[in-house]
């Protein structure tokens, strides 16, 4: 009997321990994605990778063709169909400065776009491409932009170069976002070989936002009624944010009274020519609490009632992040024989204004 107690007593402490282990420091899904997309938020520099690919891409055919019988919307999605976006990207925010490198792989043609934005200069090589017609004096070579005269050219407000203000912005406008879903309906945690996860990604917790058919009509109450209208608030609610895009706090105030007019329209309207077939987001997170890989998935239909057609997007996308917090090396050298891009307007008899 006292043998049969003492394996019972060893397999209830070996049972505690795994689920001890399970349940180590790890937040709930939703709470772990909140503070892992705000830690982000914070970091002083890291490197990226970024694949974005468009795996359907169907939409209606115009009435009536364009100039020689042709169709440009059918020739414009034929080539987006199965483009892939694939981005290099070091941030560090004490140098101010971003580089990245564009790679567009278009109808069977790979156009890569090597960009540097270092303080209020933008410095970017274009491909010499037929179509851009460039001149022999800006062939290889990377082109100078002055952001804040274009910015001010363009009425733009000061804080649209501010890289922090962009972060604080997009950051808090995901945590408004998050915010508003279920944690029981919309999040989860994943096994990181379930999740897709990379094997050279470190991943302390895998958590997924999910949106779909089960709780799209669900989805459309809480945009609708709690969503739209938080971030219309926090927009209002901070002058740096009303800067960023360009709107006084009268305006989103409007916004705001103009949105709670519509809003049964609105459900209406995306409840009967909406359809999700799923709009997921996916996060590997360290220990240090941080994301070190993304992907998502949108795949959505839009139905006109009037005319019976329908259209189709399925987008993916995946990021790895490494070096956080580093030392991330640049991707080029800040480069010294730029040509002007007001001299390159200039050369190719263009207006300046983009």
């Amino acid at each position: 009997m006292k043998s049969v107690q003492k394996v019972a007593s060893l397999v209830l402490m070996a049972v505690l321990l795994v689920i001890a282990g399970c349940s180590t420091d790890h937040a709930p899904p939703k709470q772990a994605l909140q503070d892992a997309m705000k830690n982000m938020g914070e970091l002083d520099s890291y490197s990226a990778q970024m694949s974005l690919g468009i795996d359907n891409l169907e939409w209606p055919a115009r009435s009536g063709a364009d100039q020689n019988g042709i169709d440009m919307t059918t020739v414009i999605t034929g080539m987006l169909k199965g483009a892939k976006l694939n981005i290099k990207m070091v941030y560090a925010k004490e140098a101010k400065r971003t580089d990245m490198e564009l790679n567009l792989q278009l109808s069977g043609t790979t156009i890569t776009i090597p960009m540097i934005v270092s303080g209020e200069k933008l410095y970017m090589k274009l491909p010499a491409l037929p179509m851009f017609q460039l001149p022999a004096s800006a062939a290889d070579k990377f082109v100078e932009l002055d952001l804040k005269t274009l910015a001010e050219q363009q009425g733009a407000a000061a804080a649209t170069l501010d890289a922090a203000a962009q972060r604080q912005f997009a950051q808090e406008l995901g945590a408004v976002v998050l915010k508003h879903f279920d944690e029981n309906t919309y999040f989860k945690n994943v096994k990181a070989k379930d999740a897709g996860i990379p094997d050279e990604v470190k991943a302390d917790q895998v958590v997924r936002f999910t949106m779909d058919e089960s709780n799209y009509k669900q989805s459309v109450e809480i945009i609708v009624n709690e969503m739209i209208p938080d971030l219309l608030n926090v927009i209002a609610s901070n002058e740096a944010y009303l800067e960023l895009i360009k709107k006084s706090k009268e305006d989103v105030e409007k916004m705001k009274t103009d949105w709670d007019s519509v809003k049964a329209a609105k459900i209406d309207y995306l409840n009967q020519n909406v359809k999700v077939n799923e709009l997921s987001m996916t996060g590997a997170i360290n220990k240090d609490k941080l994301l070190t890989y993304q992907a998502g998935k949108v795949d959505v239909e839009l139905t006109d009632k009037a005319s019976g057609s329908v259209s189709k997007v399925a987008v993916r996308f995946d990021m790895t992040y490494n070096d956080l917090n580093g030392n991330p090396k640049f991707l080029y050298e800040v480069p010294t024989d730029a040509v002007k891009f007001e001299d390159l307007m200039k050369q190719m008899q263009l207006p300046l204004g983009l």
